[in-house]
């Protein structure tokens, strides 16, 4: 329930696709993000000077549009040491406003990475463990999704990836 209210929290810095997500029954909430992802990119060939960018981690999700960042953290608490199931699961969201400079910085880095450039999957094949890591990027009418398998055994996400996403961890601390 929690990943739907932050769905709805992004959703709602986006005009006019709440409706869409209300739509889809609440079995369908863990795919939320998912749907969240793919209206902010529909959203994004309408509008020549907009900047949209989502990333979906194991344990964050962010969301930028313009000025604004919303993110989603999952914080897992363990009261036995040596167990791996979490005795209690919390997620908390947050926003703010960035600044001017901080959203040229990504849209610079993003650009100078060469992020835009880069293929569509990397990491573990599908049919391997792996965690999973995306970044979308819609900068103007140019649109880039990259996804992540992460496995220590297929390698490490690419360069351009990686700046991205260290800028994305900066900005919400």
């Amino acid at each position: 329930m929690k990943i739907f209210l932050f769905s709805l929290a992004i959703i709602s810095e986006f005009s006019n696709i709440g409706q869409n997500l209300l739509q889809h029954s609440l079995s369908s909430v863990p795919t939320s993000l998912m749907i969240v992802d793919n209206l902010a990119q529909s959203e994004c060939t309408n509008q020549t000077e907009n900047f949209v960018l989502t990333y979906s981690a194991p344990t964050v999700s962010i969301a930028v549009k313009n000025l604004s960042i919303i993110w989603s953290e999952k914080i897992e608490s363990y009261n036995n040491p040596i167990s791996a199931i979490p005795s209690q699961v919390t997620t908390q969201t947050r926003n703010k406003k960035l600044t001017n400079n901080q959203l040229d910085k990504l849209k610079k880095l993003i650009k100078s990475s060469g992020f835009m450039n880069l293929a569509t999957e990397y990491g573990a094949p599908p049919n391997k463990r792996y965690y999973p890591y995306s970044i979308s990027v819609c900068l103007g009418k140019k649109q880039k999704k990259v996804f992540y398998r992460s496995n220590p055994s297929y390698g490490n996400s690419p360069e351009a990836f990686q700046i991205v996403e260290d800028y994305l961890q900066q900005l919400i601390k």
